[in-house]
């Protein structure tokens, strides 16, 4: 079933925060200082500290000169400096991560393609220390998946004790590099859309599409994902499968990668128009119009999250799913919405639900601490749907107070 509208509806935010958001916005999508943008915040800490809580902090270093970010924030402006730094050396250690993900696929015969961040960066979209990451994400060839993930193993990625997913692998972390996911497909860009193939595109499937093309910089055969592959994977895991937890990741997030794709400008449109309906099964034709019309609004420095159209509707989710502790929680209600995935709905529903009532082992840590005793995990295991319902009750407080506001 497709879905056909905007399945956000954001509370309205503070107002003493909107002309700190609008020089957040501008410095870290807009045009930059030196175009005429003359935009100030209200108040400067106050807007370091936005520019962080939502994660745009060494982006809009990047995108700004030292001296006019000192001139609109005064001594406070070194700290998105060092933010920016921090960023660029964790970028160091993705890139040595990337070349040895490189190196033992290629020693084991196994051709790749990298996504999200380490593709980005491979293609030359991103602006040096303005994004960074937690892992790296690498697609392997279809039956091949457990192949790659042995052989990273053997060249010191160790396996977590945390249970995959449809579309993944469990994470594997190196001590020196971090983290990599091994993904059997794309999930949720759909090649065949509106063919009655519903399947997700596989590293054969872009190669056979002319969707891939060579990363020749790195060992073995290692491809990467088209623009226009790589901005629908955005748009559908930034809103798609994670629209509802802005916590796990920022919508921010997405519009800075679609606009580092092109999305601002004003071929972006067309893009928006080419993998439509790659998409059509998890995002409305509402909600792919209100992000081309977001991306190019945030280009030219005019978006408004104080409006009431899509595309405010839309930005004002992403800055309160950080920003209103209130809003975020409420947006736990949504355990079995829609999400992408290649189950039926009923199943993908059950699943959800299985793992949310059993989580794993590493899982229940995560949530709760470490128990003192097996015994002490036990107790938690049969404590969690009591947990969750309490969680939900509070969740639909929230939703409440949100209703009333």
């Amino acid at each position: 079933m497709r879905r056909t509208g905007l399945r956000f509806a954001p509370p309205l935010l503070a107002p003493e925060m909107l002309p700190d958001l609008g020089w957040l916005l501008a410095r870290a999508f807009g045009p930059s200082p030196g175009s005429g943008s003359t935009v100030e915040p209200a108040a400067a800490q106050r807007a370091i500290d936005l520019a962080h809580r939502l994660g745009l902090a060494a982006r809009i270093a990047a995108r700004t000169g030292r001296a006019e970010l000192s001139a609109e924030l005064g001594e406070a402006a070194e700290t998105l400096q060092a933010e920016r730094r921090a960023t660029a050396a964790g970028d160091l250690r993705l890139e040595a991560a990337v070349r040895a993900i490189a190196a033992a696929a290629a020693a084991a015969r196994i051709p790749i393609g990298f996504l999200k961040y380490a593709a980005l960066e491979l293609s030359g979209a991103l602006t040096p220390g303005s994004r960074g990451a937690s892992d790296i994400d690498v697609l392997a060839p279809a039956g091949r998946e457990e192949e790659l993930r042995d052989a990273l193993a053997a060249a010191g990625f160790a396996l977590c004790d945390s249970p995959g997913y449809e579309h993944q692998l469990a994470a594997q972390i190196h001590p020196r590099f971090g983290a990599v996911e091994v993904h059997r497909m794309i999930l949720g860009v759909r090649l065949r859309g509106g063919s009655g193939d519903r399947r997700s595109a596989t590293l054969d499937a872009l190669l056979e599409s002319g969707l891939a093309v060579p990363c020749p910089a790195l060992p073995g055969t290692v491809v990467l994902p088209s623009p226009e592959v790589l901005a629908a994977h955005a748009a559908v895991h930034g809103l798609g499968q994670h629209g509802f937890e802005p916590a796990a990741y920022p919508a921010l997030r997405t519009f800075a990668d679609l606009i580092d794709l092109g999305w601002g400008g004003p071929a972006g449109r067309d893009h928006a128009a080419r993998v439509g309906p790659w998409l059509a099964e998890d995002l409305a034709a509402a909600e792919l119009a209100a992000l081309v019309d977001l991306c190019a609004e945030l280009a030219a420095g005019t978006a408004r999250p104080d409006g009431d159209g899509p595309s405010s509707l839309l930005l004002r989710h992403a800055l309160a799913g950080r920003l209103d502790p209130a809003y975020a929680e409420a947006l736990k209600l949504s355990l079995l919405a829609p999400r992408p995935s290649e189950r039926t709905p009923t199943v993908r529903k059950l699943a959800a639900l299985a793992a949310a009532l059993w989580p794993s082992a590493a899982q229940l840590d995560a949530i709760y601490g470490r128990p003192a005793s097996r015994w002490g995990r036990l107790g938690r295991r049969l404590f969690r749907p009591v947990d969750l319902l309490r969680r939900a009750a509070r969740s639909a407080a929230n939703a409440r107070e949100l209703g009333r506001r």
